[in-house]
């Protein structure tokens, strides 16, 4: 990947924020009324994990020289370089697992949680812009 390849995963992941935060000031109801609502949250919800992942997974190659197997794996392994405090390593692998259950058992994709998960997937995505950046910016 080229700088500016990684530029438009961060740039990608701030709109995406930037969406989640618009959809989860929608009242619980509202947003399980309405599917257009729901699948913007799915869609970005699934693309802010792939930015994540994808940016991380840069992270390991170049400056680590590893290559995770799976989505959860890097996010384990930035932990245990400290690219990202291994608590929030720890706290936040199973993102990886959403985005496959997402993308591979759609049909099961309980929206509720779905509710419950848009509250707080901006601030997660901030934290590893901002993890990734400050790594960045020192290496």
């Amino acid at each position: 990947m080229t700088k500016e390849t990684i530029d438009l995963k961060f740039n990608k992941l701030e709109e995406v924020v930037k969406k989640l935060e618009g959809i989860k000031k929608f009242p619980k109801d509202d947003f399980l009324r309405h599917s257009q609502i729901q699948d913007a949250a799915l869609y970005n919800l699934i693309i802010g994990i792939e930015a994540i992942t994808d940016i991380g997974n840069f992270i390991l190659a170049q400056y680590h020289h590893e290559v995770a197997k799976t989505y959860k794996d890097i996010i384990i392994k930035l932990g245990e370089y400290k690219v990202i405090p291994r608590k929030f390593a720890d706290e936040n692998a199973a993102m990886a697992d959403l985005r496959n259950f997402l993308i591979h058992v759609y049909e099961e994709v309980d929206i509720q949680k779905v509710y419950l998960y848009i509250k707080k997937a901006p601030d997660i995505f901030r934290k590893f812009a901002k993890y990734y950046i400050d790594f960045l910016d020192e290496n």
